[in-house]
């Protein structure tokens, strides 16, 4: 989202969609947040809702598929995290299946994001050189052996 909404907008739509008041929104209710802040554009674009996975993995700091107000502060309108915390926030959010490790499809939007065209031969080129045990994905030492060139 382009234009973020005030922090006072997002806290009256997270409250309003946590009608059980537990402090916490599912991924699929905060995506509905989303939602209402998007542009039709933004709607609209093909890598939207993959955008949106990315965005929710990384605000989601303890893993647990919730979103709670106080990771939405840090993500929108927060504070600086450590080079540490942000290359592991960076993980998770690249992870979209949450198995902790970078398949061939997560690596290949990884590249796209990054500017890199993912055809086929760089994927395979790239996988092989990050994939130090061979076991055909990347684990969080290799995602950032591989982001430091390493």
């Amino acid at each position: 989202m382009e234009n973020l909404p005030s922090k006072e907008k997002m806290k009256e739509a997270f409250e309003k969609k946590d009608t059980s008041g537990s402090g916490k929104l599912s991924f699929s209710q905060m995506k509905e947040v989303v939602l209402e802040f998007a542009t039709e554009e933004q709607k609209a674009d093909f890598s939207f809702n993959f955008m949106q996975d990315m965005v929710l993995n990384m605000a989601d700091k303890n893993g647990d598929k919730m979103i709670t107000w106080a990771e939405i502060l840090l993500l929108a309108f927060g504070e600086t995290a450590e080079p540490e915390d942000k290359m592991k926030t960076a993980f998770r959010a690249y992870d979209t299946n949450g198995d902790g490790y970078l398949n061939k499809k997560e690596l290949a939007e990884v590249m796209k994001l990054s500017g890199v065209e993912a055809d086929p031969k760089m994927l395979r080129m790239t996988m092989a050189l990050a994939d130090q045990d061979d076991d055909g994905k990347l684990n969080y030492e290799e995602f950032c052996a591989l982001q430091d060139g390493k």
